[in-house]
């Protein structure tokens, strides 16, 4: 019974061996396939990602989200991502996706300041914007997106959907340039010069008032984006300089162009479409609530290569009449409206306001506009997009194949009580054999 007892011990030693040294070439079990799950009411912040990342025994991490992590815990499953852990995730419902969402804040084109921010989300949804102090506004998105015009602060700003929050900072803008007005003496170009001038842009304009007489406003300069923030062609006066304007725009300053100018075939290489005949505007229409119907209109059709409409009349057939192009790096906005001094003149008591601010409009689409960031908040790269973000940094959603990542793992060290079970058995063995000799 004392040898066949030895023998048992011995055996038991030897596989106990074995079986630390098949456990040593194996990658670890432990925590290894569960999924780390983060959802919107229990999201794991970034230091609990690092605490568990700091597991030397997981070689993986899969994250069922119901919202895209925030900034911090991207970067941390970034880093991991580079250290060798094997990182993916999924949304927790198949049938919904997470919220992309992206916010953008540009300079307002305007002597007072402001910023623009824009959002663009996939579907229809109600956006929350807020800055570092509070809420500030929302608003539903139509086609994708929505807009803000805000006045000029230094903040950061956020918009936020279904726990998905994007950020970015606004930007100072550096000086605006001035204006500079190509037109005739008359109506029009009096009460385009003042609309904007009201608005407090700072108007160059030369007006031919006789064949030897030049009435100037302002300070006449050669056409450049260090200069002029954009060019207003009203009428044929411009085609004497149409070369410096297309130089001026090509190179990024904007350009309102007016039917009456972009007629000529000095303007082709500028205007966003031909110019079709003229159409009266429609009687009373300028004492309404759409007072550019009003005015007379010249149609543009064949659009040039790039351009897009903007702003259709309610006449018959729905006639384009506005449309806008880039050329070069700079904006051109064509307008076929004609006589816009008639709406200010002769439309309703609210008409001088609407005309302004229809005009201002105009030179905040197109206007050349210097900025800089701030650098007074630190912000991660990626927040203004952080859906797009996770994804440049971890990937795309899915499971990832683990055995592309286990056959380089290190190996692992086997459980002590297996070295502590065979010295145990090699002792008694030992001690047994010792016995049975004395005897």
């Amino acid at each position: 019974m004392r040898v066949i007892l030895e023998r048992t011990l011995r055996t038991s030693a030897v596989a106990a061996l074995l079986y630390a040294w098949w456990l040593t070439g194996r990658t670890p079990a432990s925590g290894s396939e569960a999924p780390l799950v983060a959802d919107a009411d229990s999201a794991l912040t970034a230091p609990q990602l690092a605490q568990r990342l700091a597991d030397p025994m997981r070689q993986q991490l899969h994250l069922s989200l119901t919202a895209v992590p925030d900034a911090a815990s991207r970067a941390v499953l970034h880093a991991a991502d580079h250290a060798g852990v094997d990182v993916s995730w999924q949304s927790r419902d198949s049938a919904a996706q997470l919220t992309s969402i992206a916010l953008s804040a540009l300079p307002l084109a305007d002597p007072a300041g402001g910023t623009v921010l824009r959002v663009a989300v996939r579907d229809s949804a109600m956006i929350a914007l807020a800055d570092s102090v509070g809420w500030i506004d929302s608003a539903q998105t139509e086609s994708g997106g929505v807009s803000w015009t805000l006045p000029s602060t230094r903040r950061q700003y956020s918009v936020s959907h279904q726990g998905t929050i994007a950020r970015v900072n606004s930007a100072d803008s550096a000086a605006i340039g001035r204006l500079r007005l190509f037109a005739a003496p008359g109506w029009e170009a009096r009460f385009v010069m003042r609309a904007l001038e009201e608005s407090g842009w700072n108007v160059d304009a030369a007006f031919a008032v006789a064949p030897r007489a030049t009435v100037t406003a302002g300070l006449l300069a050669p056409l450049d984006t260090a200069r002029y923030a954009a060019v207003i062609a009203l009428d044929s006066t411009a085609w004497l300089q149409a070369s410096a304007i297309e130089r001026f725009v090509r190179s990024g300053g904007g350009l309102v162009l007016f039917a009456d100018a972009a007629r000529g075939s000095a303007m082709r290489a500028l205007r966003a479409g031909e110019s079709a005949t003229t159409v009266s505007g429609v009687p009373g229409a300028l004492q309404t609530t759409a007072p550019r119907e009003g005015l007379p209109l010249v149609p543009i059709i064949s659009l040039a290569a790039g351009a897009v409409p903007i702003e259709r009349s309610a006449r018959a057939g729905a006639p384009l009449a506005i449309a806008a192009r880039t050329v070069g790096v700079g904006r051109v906005l064509h307008v076929g409206y004609r006589d816009t001094w008639e709406w200010r003149m002769l439309g309703n008591e609210s008409a001088p306001t609407d005309h302004r601010a229809w005009w201002q409009s105009l030179v905040h689409r197109t206007a050349f506009v210097s900025h800089r960031g701030t650098d007074q908040w630190s912000t991660f790269p990626g927040e203004a997009a952080p859906l797009a973000d996770l994804v440049a940094r971890v990937g795309p959603p899915g499971l990832q194949n683990a055995s592309t990542v286990t056959e380089n793992l290190a190996p692992v060290a086997p459980p002590v009580w297996l070295f502590a079970l065979a010295g145990t058995a090699l002792l008694a063995a030992w001690w047994s054999r010792r016995l049975r000799d004395a005897r």
